[in-house]
């Protein structure tokens, strides 16, 4: 069972805006360390807390964020990687930028509850 969900721009609004629960998105680009640091973190967290907190992961390109071609990206100003947002009824409600560690992020997502 796939406890992270892959969100692009063409899903974004029905797996994250209109969602019944709180979701997390981790906006993440390749090469990136810091989201290569916190990725299996995530994924044990929303194997633990997944029945709470929906757990998304959104993939930037560079191209993508250089050039301003993604709504999403554009509209929530992504400008480093990871980005984590959790949304709450379609709006932000908890912003972080940059790698956490276990502890840190376990905060972050106990904090959306």
């Amino acid at each position: 069972m796939a406890f992270v969900v892959d969100v692009t721009e063409d899903n974004f609004r029905e797996e994250v805006l209109t969602c019944d629960r709180p979701v997390l998105v981790d906006f993440y680009a390749d090469g990136c360390g810091p989201c290569e640091f916190i990725a299996p973190i995530l994924d044990e967290l929303a194997e633990e807390h997944g029945d709470r907190l929906k757990f998304t992961k959104f993939y930037v390109s560079m191209d993508e964020v250089l050039n301003n071609t993604n709504e999403v990206v554009e509209k929530y100003e992504v400008m480093g990687f990871p980005t984590l947002l959790i949304f709450k009824d379609g709006e932000v409600a908890q912003s972080h930028l940059g790698a956490l560690n276990r502890t840190e992020l376990l905060e972050f997502v106990e904090a959306a509850f």
